[in-house]
């Protein structure tokens, strides 16, 4: 009945729904996963053992994520890898609850990134073959995934405070089915121009532009990282429980959702420069108040920044990789940004777990606004550098 009707639509509708529909339902598991470290927490693995297995397998995901992108590129099969990685997770969310041997979840958890590491990048990348010229309507497709998010977030968190963390796992699981079979009905990402040599590739690592706009990405995404990794633990150390985590997380879902259905307004309005630079302002005063005033009610209050923040720069860096990389290597680029995405998790749940076991939350949000300010301040200098002797010779 439900296809049925779909079918009577256009195709451009059609696709249309069927995107938004894989980034609602991708984004429900990714509210359900949110909650994976209070599970880790709850059976005794202390935050630098959380720290050293999340930063192992992102450094292993780092070699692995470019050879999802090359292959989804060099054989054009961007939707079939998609498939694969989705089904591997699957597998290995299932795996997690069979076991609370610290080195068993360790290679599980490798195995578990490995296969989910992509999923977000591969899709992007089909999205963004669809969307072609019209990359600035990203944000409107992702907004459905913060809508999703915002759905499940809280009943989650009471389920987990009502019943156990473990069942997190097989609902993510159900979930992520779900979006497989969702992923049967996109179309396949298609290409102008057949790549024909491995070494045509080499033009993307040779791309200067592309390599520092990454390079300020990993300092920018090191504290962010941080806090997705330590925000649940901390927030439980001062009192908070799974469903007031929920509500927190709900707003910085809501609040991103403004952002990624408004993103055309700040390319329309704003240079590059002036976006990134709002976006590591933005990201200082979050971290430095939380910080400063370490409390509930602070950590549930900042979520707003998070439209600022990690919504601003995630539309905008996907876009900008978009129009670096051209149309034929959109899933490898995306896949370098998530590649750098992992090296910045590497280094955030591995300090971040050391600073948070040794100096306390308080220290790990001073440290990340500190390092935001930087790399915000640093990199908008360049660009203006950059612009310069463009403008003289004009």
């Amino acid at each position: 009945m439900y296809w049925s009707l779909i079918t009577q639509l256009n195709k451009k509708g059609l696709i249309i729904i069927l995107f938004k529909s894989f980034f609602f339902i991708y984004y429900l598991y990714i509210a359900v996963i949110s909650y994976g470290n209070i599970y880790l927490d709850g059976i005794g693995i202390s935050a630098s053992q959380i720290g050293y297995m999340v930063s192992t397998a992102r450094a292993i995901s780092i070699l692995i994520l470019p050879i999802w992108g090359l292959a989804a590129d060099y054989f054009g099969a961007t939707k079939q890898i998609l498939k694969l990685v989705v089904f591997g997770t699957i597998l290995s969310l299932l795996a997690f609850p069979q076991s609370e041997v610290y080195w068993i979840i360790f290679i599980i958890y490798i195995l578990f990134i490995i296969f989910e590491a992509p999923i977000v990048s591969l899709s992007d990348a089909l999205v963004l073959n669809h969307l072609k010229d019209d990359s600035d309507q990203y944000g409107r497709f992702r907004s459905w995934g913060s809508i999703g998010y915002m759905v499940a977030v809280i009943p989650v968190g009471f389920m987990i405070e009502k019943t156990s963390a473990r069942n997190i796992f097989f609902l993510g699981a159900l979930v992520m089915l779900i979006a497989l079979i969702n992923i049967f009905k996109l179309p396949e990402g298609g290409r102008s121009v057949k790549i024909a040599k491995i070494t045509d590739f080499k033009l993307i690592l040779k791309n200067q532009k592309l390599f520092k706009f990454l390079l300020f990405t990993f300092f920018l995404q090191v504290p962010l990282i941080a806090n997705f990794t330590y925000y649940p633990i901390f927030f439980k150390s001062l009192g908070g429980g799974e469903t007031l985590l929920g509500i927190a997380l709900l707003l910085g879902a809501g609040s991103e959702l403004i952002v990624f259905q408004k993103s055309t307004f700040f390319f329309k309005k704003f240079d590059l420069k002036f976006i990134l630079l709002i976006s590591a302002i933005s990201f200082s005063i979050r971290w430095g108040l939380i910080g400063f005033f370490p409390s509930i009610s602070i950590l549930v209050l900042t979520q707003l920044f998070h439209s600022l923040t990690f919504a601003l720069f995630h539309v905008t860096a996907v876009r900008h990789i978009s129009s670096l990389v051209g149309i034929d290597f959109q899933a490898t680029g995306q896949n370098l940004y998530a590649s750098t995405i992992a090296l910045s998790t590497v280094a955030g749940s591995l300090l971040g777990g050391v600073v948070y076991d040794h100096l306390g939350g308080d220290s790990l949000y001073l440290i990340g606004s500190f390092i935001s300010i930087s790399a915000g301040i640093i990199y908008f200098y360049y660009l203006n550098k950059k612009e310069a002797p463009a403008k003289a010779r004009a």
